[in-house]
């Protein structure tokens, strides 16, 4: 299945986290943990991402009372994949855990300031 929509936003918080990385490697001393964490945490949101869009592509097929209970433990299962990459991110040596942290919010701010660009493009009669 196909869906430009999460494509296009995981893609530009792939940039992203290159960019960011990028940045790391040549501001900060000890980068590998730093960049490490950072990664991890984005690859993970990312894919937590997408498993939320084949969620609720599956929810929408099922009974009102099917989709609650499908999409409630779905929901149950990101948050306990969540912990678990905290987990190994506080402890492992070779992570960070305050850039695995803020890797994982990635896809939010992606998704605020990509939907904030287009509103104020929408605004301004199509230029920005």
């Amino acid at each position: 299945m196909r869906d430009r929509f999460t494509n296009e936003y995981i893609a530009i918080a792939f940039g992203v986290m290159l960019f960011v990385s990028g940045m790391m490697i040549l501001l900060v001393k000890n980068w590998k943990p730093y960049v490490g964490g950072w990664i991890f945490g984005c690859l993970i949101a990312m894919a937590m991402f997408k498993l939320m869009f084949f969620t609720f592509s599956r929810a929408v097929e099922k009974t009102e009372r099917g989709a609650s209970i499908f999409v409630s433990a779905h929901y149950l299962l990101r948050l306990t994949l969540y912990a678990v990459v905290l987990a190994v991110s506080a402890k492992a040596e070779y992570l960070s855990l305050a850039t695995t942290f803020f890797g994982l919010l990635t896809m939010k701010y992606v998704i605020l300031i990509r939907n904030m660009f287009d509103y104020l493009r929408s605004k301004k009669g199509g230029r920005f």
